[in-house]
């Protein structure tokens, strides 16, 4: 799971650099090879910053207008950051937030967040603290539960939340 945790941090931080946030980081966007593990569908991914007026230019020249709507909701629920689902504009760590619950639910077998229904699983991820590893997973090594306890923190301005950039 490190390793593979590792390479995905790696695509997504040279997406960042080049200020592009995935926005849907999925277990099912990761591909194993025997290279090592590729992030794929950049279909969502949206430069930092786009929330400029419909429209308007960026320095993308194959995307001249954002292919979805200012505060519109993009991506797979379960890998969603809280900001993300209320249609704040997304950033790097909205990008770690997914890869965070995408680890943790390699580590442990188990979404970080449930819900029985939709509007379930939203209020869990917006109002649920993420159950410790070490307590889904006793056999974690030491210092993961911290690691995720940061990645997954509600407040993308905390200085808890880390950037990959």
């Amino acid at each position: 799971m490190l390793k593979i945790g590792i390479q995905v941090a790696d695509a997504l931080d040279k997406a960042h650099r080049q200020r592009l946030v995935h926005r849907d980081l999925k277990p099912g966007n990761i591909m194993l090879t025997k290279s090592g593990a590729k992030l794929l569908d950049f279909g969502l991914a949206r430069p930092v910053g786009m929330g400029a007026a419909p429209g308007s230019s960026t320095n993308t020249p194959t995307m001249t207008r954002p292919l979805t709507a200012e505060g519109s909701i993009v991506g797979t629920f379960h890998y969603m950051a809280p900001e993300q689902l209320e249609g704040a504009e997304p950033d790097p760590r909205t990008d770690v937030w997914s890869l965070g619950v995408t680890l943790y639910e390699m580590a442990t077998g188990k979404h970080a967040f449930e819900g029985r229904t939709q509007a379930g699983l939203i209020s869990s991820i917006m109002k649920d603290d993420l159950r410790p590893l070490s307590e889904v997973q006793p056999s974690a090594p030491p210092g993961s539960t911290a690691w995720f306890a940061s990645v997954s923190r509600r407040t993308p301005t905390s200085a808890a939340r880390p950037r990959t950039t």
